[in-house]
């Protein structure tokens, strides 16, 4: 079993490295890049009226729809000047900033949540946890927020590197605009049903596992997959890949505003207009509102009912504290059991409570966008593009940020996640100090040949110590 475990460690070691080396080698490849040719990409640039599918009238109407949508691309750094004509004034600079946070904060995000999402699927896939039906949902939610973040990519490639993946390819751009709408509704529902997990075994244990075991877990958790499916189904079928503006659009929430989805409604009368406001407003609902309306409530209850079963208990403590003197050491052990869990449900509450005030915080604004409550394509006048801009990167990144952060969620507030963590990379670590510790013994072997107590391995843990890091042996 150990050197199953040594075997695992060290391939997720290695393959940990070889990422972190990627991503050091690419993010210097794209820095170095990316202040060469600032104004000298014309990326999407309309072609003259007679050129491609434009005529005169629709010539203005695109040209003020992408310069609105630029705020969401790196258009705004290359195209700026081209469309403003303000060079020699502060908001050249103010375009290349706006865009630069995105440019390097994005893929940040996706290589920290890649592998800090991986590691909690590896965690809570153990033994010691997976039996627990509440890290079944966070592994749940770790997928879903994996599929978020890969995702991500394509995105990033194509409005920021401006490199042609989504609008190259029909079904590279369903897929894409597919599971921007289902994976965040996933780790949202799942979310949920897990805190109402959380409540039922407070209030009723007997009913929590009558409801809650293992195969019905992952039952529901199949459930809640199919279900997102089938309503962002549609997304394959509906009219989100088409031509318009001299140019071909992948429209979805990120990067394209309604403007263009009009423009082509016009001449084309799919009905996909009518079928957006309907359907954004489903999204939201799914993804935003019933989250941040539901779950508040549900650990609050959940709050409230911790702390009347510890009212009782502290009373019914009160009421036994004469005969426990006399209860013998099983008592004992019975009472360190008690404790042992009701510290453990504090610990569960803590992190639901932190994941809740994460995600209504970090989502919000994303959520306001896509309905257009913000709306960061009305832009009327050079700052307001400007400001627009940093908004949109601001709101963006939180949203990524709230998909790659609930790893740092878990390690701050259950300490059995800590420990299995621990347990899990400790075989890693002495793969890789081994050499080191190797050296250090021959350092001491020559140095004291008197007391030639150089034997023993120089990093042995206590037996207390050993417990901290969960008993992995």
């Amino acid at each position: 079993m150990m050197k199953r475990r040594i075997s695992m460690a060290k391939q997720f070691g290695i393959s940990t490295l070889l990422l972190l080396f990627f991503c050091q080698g690419y993010a210097e490849w794209v820095f170095d890049g990316y202040w060469e040719n600032v104004q000298t990409s014309f990326y999407g640039s309309l072609p003259e009226p007679e050129g491609g599918n434009c005529n005169l009238s629709d010539y203005v109407k695109c040209t003020q729809i992408r310069a609105n949508e630029s705020v969401t691309t790196a258009r705004i750094r290359t195209n700026y000047s081209d469309y403003f004509n303000v060079n020699g004034t502060d908001y050249e600079l103010d375009a290349q900033i706006s865009d630069y946070i995105r440019y390097v904060g994005r893929p940040l995000i996706y290589c920290i949540g890649l592998i800090c999402n991986t590691l909690t699927i590896c965690v809570f896939a153990r033994k010691e946890l997976r039996r627990v039906v509440t890290c079944q949902f966070l592994i749940a939610v770790a997928v879903a927020d994996i599929l978020i973040l890969i995702n991500g990519v394509f995105y990033w490639i194509e409005y920021e590197l401006l490199t042609p993946v989504m609008t190259d390819s029909e079904v590279i751009c369903r897929i894409t605009v597919f599971t921007v709408y289902c994976g965040p509704e996933i780790s949202a529902i799942t979310l949920i049903v897990m805190s109402i997990e959380r409540l039922m075994r407070i209030i009723d244990p007997a009913a929590h596992d009558r409801w809650f075991s293992i195969k019905k877990t992952r039952l529901y958790i199949v459930i809640i997959v199919l279900v997102m499916v089938f309503l962002n189904i549609n997304i394959f079928y509906t009219h989100i890949y088409f031509d318009e503006c001299c140019k071909k659009v992948c429209w979805n929430i990120y990067h394209d505003s309604r403007e263009i989805l009009e423009l082509y409604e016009e001449t084309h009368q799919t009905g996909m207009l009518k079928f957006y406001d309907v359907y954004k407003w489903v999204a939201f609902v799914i993804y935003w509102a019933l989250p941040v309306c539901s779950l508040p409530v549900i650990n609050g209850w959940l709050v409230y009912e911790i702390y009347l079963a510890r009212k009782r208990s502290r009373g019914t403590e009160q009421e036994n504290s004469l005969p426990s003197h006399f209860s013998g050491s099983s008592d004992d052990g019975e009472s360190e059991g008690e404790e042992e869990r009701k510290k453990a449900e504090k610990e569960v509450t803590i992190m639901l409570i932190l994941v809740t005030a994460s995600y209504c915080i970090l989502t919000t604004g994303f959520n306001f966008i896509q309905v257009g409550v913000i709306d960061v394509y009305g832009a009327e006048s050079e700052a307001d593009l400007i400001k627009n801009s940093y908004v949109f990167s601001v709101f963006i990144l939180l949203f990524y940020l709230n998909h790659a952060s609930n790893f740092f969620l878990y390690c701050i507030s259950v300490r059995p996640y800590r420990e299995e963590l621990k347990c899990m990379l400790k075989p890693f670590y002495e793969c890789i100090t081994k050499p080191f510790r190797t050296i250090t013994c021959g350092i001491c072997r020559r140095n004291d040949e008197a007391e030639n107590d150089t034997d023993e391995t120089p990093i042995q843990l206590s037996e207390s110590s050993r417990s901290n890091y969960g008993a992995c042996d």
